[in-house]
């Protein structure tokens, strides 16, 4: 199965944004929502500000339509169905959508809560950015929550991974989009891994 999204944002030359993404004007919704704010110029994904749109285009935060019958990966059409992700195409299924990066799919796995509805300090620490708490038995990132400890650590490396990119991005926005996607930057010749640069030097 084609990583369409993945090959959209990273081939060619870099796109002129047409503000193809989601928007909102409120950017307090941005954060909760995983849209782009059109009035404060930044994305947001697990709470996480992005200033590069093609950064955020790429981490395709609420995920693709899929067929099942146009699939030929035996692992992806299983997880389509449950709800799970292929190792080896690196794409998540839910709700019949697919993700390309692992961290979208951890969050589309998540349930939304609402910050100011939570008694447990700590708990309320993390929607700030991302932790687990031992006491409630839930991992928050922003305003999503996992009960599995297991699947919040591995979104919790994947969020770890975004930080890294919107770091990078100032430098090269391909970089970036490729960190969080396993993909190839053609400028600087680096293929990425699980966040990190499997081959080649990157900027």
């Amino acid at each position: 199965m084609r990583r369409i999204a993945l090959l959209i944002f990273l081939a060619g030359s870099a796109p002129g944004w047409a503000g193809t993404a989601r928007t909102t004007e409120d950017c307090d919704e941005a954060k909760r929502t995983n849209l782009w704010c059109s009035a404060g110029n930044a994305g947001y994904v697990a709470g996480v500000e992005i200033r590069s749109p093609f950064l955020y285009e790429a981490l395709d935060a609420h995920g693709h339509d899929v067929e099942p019958a146009a699939i030929a990966c035996d692992v992806c059409r299983k997880a389509v169905a449950s709800h799970g992700f292929c190792p080896a195409h690196r794409l998540g299924f839910v709700g019949g959508h697919a993700f390309v990066s692992p961290l979208t799919y951890y969050l589309a796995r998540s349930r939304t809560i609402e910050p100011a509805a939570l008694s447990c300090r700590v708990c309320r620490r993390h929607t700030r950015g991302i932790g687990w708490c031992d006491r409630h038995r839930v991992g928050m990132a922003g305003h999503f929550a996992l009960d599995d400890r297991q699947e919040f650590d591995q979104m919790q490396k994947a969020y770890e991974v975004l930080l890294a990119a919107v770091e990078i991005s100032s430098r090269c926005e391909r970089c970036a989009a490729a960190m969080v996607a396993d993909g190839y930057c053609s400028i600087h010749r680096v293929q990425y891994r699980d966040g990190r640069a499997a081959s080649g030097s990157p900027p």
